[in-house]
């Protein structure tokens, strides 16, 4: 897997005091994540401390000292059982239940690549947000941890953040409509784990939600993997990926997109592809006419993932649907060559 961390290399934050600690300024945040990431199997008590926020994000140790300390003030942290200078212990407060009113999961599930980085050398997530300066960002970007959902959706809710494409019919073969697909505009809905970002100021881009999905972008902390619909419904279902070579696809999405592709072109006129590409569309796909309203969305994704066992049942069913949608279009394409090979013979 791509930007994997080790299984079990993960820790849990609860949303409702991830949203009151960023209140508290770029530092203490920073701070928050990097004790939960020390934190051990009770995602509570932790031994690290400054040095780590010194090691990890780059905060000098006094200025690191300072964060804990506006943590304890403000009811975030506390210092735990044997704690002493030399050898620091702190808790992470937990608020009584874990689950809101209604029923739902308060608890964020982040890998601990984002505090302590990667083997390949590259700054961590939290310490390339803070040197940005942007609290929003980061805790954009942890709030996208909460909607995130790779076993049901690929990514990121769709209903929350997603990619338009445009479409249009291309042509037609057998029981298959061809349709082509061009990139369209983002959006979002500021509810859930971004509804806290209704009263962000600094409107750049027309929210400053936007600033934030931007600088993910731009470090490579997320992306849009395009998935194939049922329809444009909200309650259509992804049927697989759509990979275009992307930052952050897995390779046998991208399979899945370059047989789709090459289906789609064997089976449509030459000039009707280039009509099409001409008018910007760039992804091309066979669907059955039982599926008269299919759609290309774009799926947000974070580029670094907690192997959960959510995320290992997504990756073991990607690859499972992924190979049977491959071979179902290299079939479609090789029925394609054999009829047109039988008509050049009997002509």
């Amino acid at each position: 897997m791509a930007a994997e961390s080790p299984k079990g290399c993960f820790f849990a934050i609860d949303s409702r005091i991830w949203d009151k600690v960023t209140a508290c300024g770029m530092n203490e945040a920073v701070a928050y994540l990097a004790l939960g990431c020390g934190t051990g199997r009770d995602n509570h008590t932790t031994s690290w401390s400054s040095q780590a926020l010194h090691k990890y994000a780059g905060i000098t140790w006094e200025r690191g000292k300072a964060a804990i300390e506006s943590l304890m003030n403000a009811g975030f942290v506390r210092l735990g059982k044997d704690h002493t200078r030399q050898d620091p212990r702190y808790e992470l407060v937990a608020l009584k239940a874990a689950k809101d009113e209604s029923g739902g999961d308060n608890l964020i599930w982040i890998p601990n690549s984002i505090v302590k980085g990667t083997g390949s050398n590259e700054p961590s997530p939290i310490r390339r947000l803070r040197s940005a300066g942007d609290v929003w960002a980061l805790r954009f970007y942890v709030n996208l941890y909460h909607a995130q959902n790779l076993r049901d959706d690929g990514g990121v809710n769709p209903q929350v953040i997603w990619q338009n494409y445009e479409r249009k019919r291309i042509g037609e073969r057998g029981i298959n409509i061809i349709w082509g697909f061009k990139i369209g505009r983002k959006e979002l809905r500021l509810r859930g784990p971004f509804a806290s970002h209704r009263d962000e100021s600094g409107k750049k881009n027309g929210h400053a939600a936007w600033d934030s999905v931007g600088l993910l972008e731009q470090m490579g902390l997320l992306t849009f993997i395009p998935h194939l619909f049922e329809s444009s419904s909200p309650q259509a279902e992804p049927i697989h990926p759509y990979g275009i070579g992307a930052n952050g696809e897995e390779p046998i999405e991208t399979s899945i997109g370059e047989a789709a592709g090459t289906a789609a072109h064997l089976m449509c006129a030459e000039w009707a592809i280039e009509q099409a590409e001409n008018e910007g569309f760039e992804y091309f796909c066979p669907v059955p006419r039982t599926k008269p309203d299919v759609q290309l969305i774009g799926v947000a994704r974070l580029r670094y993932r907690p192997h959960t066992k959510r995320t290992a049942a997504w990756y073991a069913q990607l690859h499972m649907s992924g190979n049977a949608a491959i071979s179902h279009y290299e079939e479609i394409a090789k029925g394609v060559n054999s009829r047109d090979e039988r008509i050049s013979k009997h002509a």
